[in-house]
């Protein structure tokens, strides 16, 4: 129902349903209202979800980065601290992007900003000419 009522964009809602519930909320709960914050661009909520945070065990590490981002998109470099604060606290850490190519029936994975594979240099001369090609044809407006 909480996610229901955040995918309407009925964030206020979710938040008193979440209040009158017998039980605490749990990951689920707190990440799809996370996302629909994010979604709508409301921050109000964030603080109540910060404190609830503290209270929680919660050691699934996208919510506390889910709320990082939008305070960070916000602007809120203070609350992204504490939330990089608590994470540190709770021994949580967030597991590195990676991603799966098969070449050949072979697979390589590749961890971000990892470059121990033995043809990352290749790689990155190769993904600085598509970006390049990708700018000067216009598709994006500036260069990462």
């Amino acid at each position: 129902m909480v996610d229901l009522l955040c995918r309407a964009g009925l964030v206020e809602e979710a938040v008193e349903l979440i209040k009158t519930m017998p039980m605490s909320p749990d990951v689920q709960i707190i990440g799809a209202l996370l996302s629909a914050c994010n979604t709508y661009g409301n921050v109000g909520f964030t603080q109540e979800i910060l404190k609830s945070l503290q209270n929680f065990e919660f050691q699934d590490s996208g919510i506390y980065v889910l709320l990082s981002n939008l305070y960070a998109s916000n602007k809120k470099w203070a609350d992204v601290r504490n939330v990089r604060r608590l994470m540190k606290q709770k021994g949580i850490s967030k597991a590195p992007g990676s991603s799966i190519i098969r070449v050949d029936g072979k697979s390589h994975e590749f961890l971000v900003g990892d470059s121990n594979h033995p043809q990352s240099e290749d790689i990155y001369v190769l993904l600085d000419i598509l970006a390049n090609q990708i700018y000067s044809e216009g598709h994006i407006n500036t260069l990462c």
